[in-house]
């Protein structure tokens, strides 16, 4: 039913010129990347608007691009929520709170009367229970050396959120002049600009210091001020670590994602967070520590000491 109803709005006629849903969430992008280039504090973090860019471009607007901003409702809303359960059940969630973010710039600007996603209950999340083990991801890094160059690197990259516990979006962009004696510094991606900046200072160890080693040596086409750079000397984007993952991650376990060995990158930051809080040692990887354990915690086992 949901699908059938989505269909029914991609022939719906077009509204004119810019009384469009995708002319809003365009320009809504258009202003957010504006602030963030101003530091001005109505920017979200960086992070926030390539996911709602991504969101917008590749699943909203090919659906409700083409419609008044008014004529969205919020039974249109809650179908597309609807038929995303299956497949895409966090993903319409995440298009959901782009849309919305959309809205709230379209009342400003007068292109809208009402937000049709307030109101309107997200998908229940399930979070994941996948848990890496060290042996399963040095067997995959194995697997992702035999086959070299972009394979090895992106696996590398993930080994870096393994051993660190930093978000990808902060060690994607690491250039070579973080690299200290004592360390490498990252920025909190998740600042907002009204906030403090926040930094961590990663300490060496020898096998981390081993891993840089192991990425500086891969040769490239062109040199990079960039540690993670692509062989052609650019940092990945997001999209582009995601592709390559995924493709090395096929050949590492051909059943796809139902196949016992598949796991994600993200995967390996719970990896990090599980091992931290089984030798109770705090993770610092979130301001919140709810989300930190809701989420990543993924211990089997969690030690308890007796009161006496």
């Amino acid at each position: 039913m949901a699908k059938a109803e989505l269909a029914k709005l991609m022939e719906t006629p077009p509204a004119p010129g810019q009384h469009t849903v995708a002319y809003m969430c365009h320009e809504f992008i258009k202003e957010q990347r504006a602030y963030i280039a101003a530091h001005d504090p109505e920017a979200r973090a960086v992070s926030t608007i390539d996911d709602y860019e991504a969101s917008l471009t590749r699943f909203i607007i090919p659906v409700f691009g083409h419609m008044h901003p008014d004529s969205v409702t919020k039974n249109h809303i809650a179908k597309y929520l609807k038929d995303g359960r299956a497949t895409r059940r966090v993903r319409a969630n995440r298009d959901r709170a782009a849309l919305s973010g959309a809205y709230k710039f379209g009342l400003g600007e007068g292109l809208a009367q009402a937000n049709p996603c307030i109101g309107v209950p997200r998908n229940m999340e399930r979070a994941r229970t996948r848990k890496v083990s060290i042996a399963e991801f040095n067997d995959f890094l194995e697997h992702a050396r035999s086959k070299g160059g972009s394979a090895y690197l992106v696996a590398l990259i993930g080994c870096t959120v393994a051993l660190t516990g930093r978000r990808r979006a902060e060690i994607l962009h690491l250039t070579k002049s973080a690299l200290q004696p004592e360390g490498f510094k990252v920025k909190d991606s998740k600042t907002k600009f009204n906030e403090p900046e926040r930094h961590y200072l990663i300490a060496w160890s020898d096998l981390l210091h081993q891993v840089i080693a192991e990425v500086a040596a891969i040769k490239r086409r062109v040199s990079s001020i960039y540690l993670f750079a692509t062989l052609d000397g650019t940092p990945y984007v997001d999209a582009g670590f995601k592709c390559l993952w995924n493709r090395l991650m096929h050949s590492y376990a051909p059943g796809g994602t139902k196949d016992a060995k598949w796991f994600t990158a993200h995967d390996l930051r719970a990896l990090y967070v599980s091992e931290m809080k089984h030798q109770e040692r705090d993770p610092n990887t979130h301001r919140q520590e709810k989300t930190m354990n809701r989420v990543y915690d993924r211990r089997e086992l969690i030690k308890v000491t007796p009161l006496a």
